[in-house]
């Protein structure tokens, strides 16, 4: 912007020297009119101003370069983070189906724990009914076979003890 009214300002006093107002008023014999001096020092300010706005475009173009490096710096790493965002969402899904097969798995352990217990239990009931069956019956045959013995004693709760001891 400072250049810009810099630059107008320039214009302006040098078509002012000449007698315009502006460009449109500038004609040839109005360029001839000043002496020597005078267009002297209006082409060395002409090519000293030209050799500023060559500095600003040759600034303007390093920082465009810049920028621009900067950009594909940025469009890169946005798009290694795509990628890896892209994985993340992969390996997240692998993670969860894992998850999934695990509680499946555990799932069906813990019927077949169910149905061993069940197992289990049934053959510790059978078991414990068949003991008792028999220890009944070996008890009851005892009994009896003591009873018999003693037919000719009376059955009395204290005969019964004796044979059972």
């Amino acid at each position: 912007m400072e250049c810009t009214q810099q630059s107008q300002r320039w214009l302006d006093s040098k078509l002012q020297m000449l007698g315009c107002s502006s460009v449109n008023d500038l004609t040839l014999s109005k360029c001839k009119a000043p002496v020597k001096e005078e267009l002297a020092s209006s082409l060395h300010g002409a090519l000293s101003y030209i050799a500023k706005l060559i500095e600003n475009v040759r600034r303007l173009s390093e920082k465009s370069a810049e920028l621009k490096e900067k950009l594909d710096e940025s469009l890169e790493s946005s798009a290694h983070l795509s990628q890896a965002s892209d994985e993340t969402f992969v390996l997240q899904k692998k993670l969860l189906d894992s998850q999934e097969n695990v509680v499946e798995l555990q799932k069906q352990l813990l019927e077949c724990k169910d149905e061993q217990l069940r197992a289990v239990t049934s053959s510790v009931k059978l078991s414990v009914q068949e003991t008792v069956q028999e220890e009944f019956k070996s008890y009851s045959s005892v009994v009896k076979s003591g009873l018999q013995e003693q037919s000719a004693v009376s059955v009395t709760p204290a005969n019964i003890v004796s044979v059972v001891k």
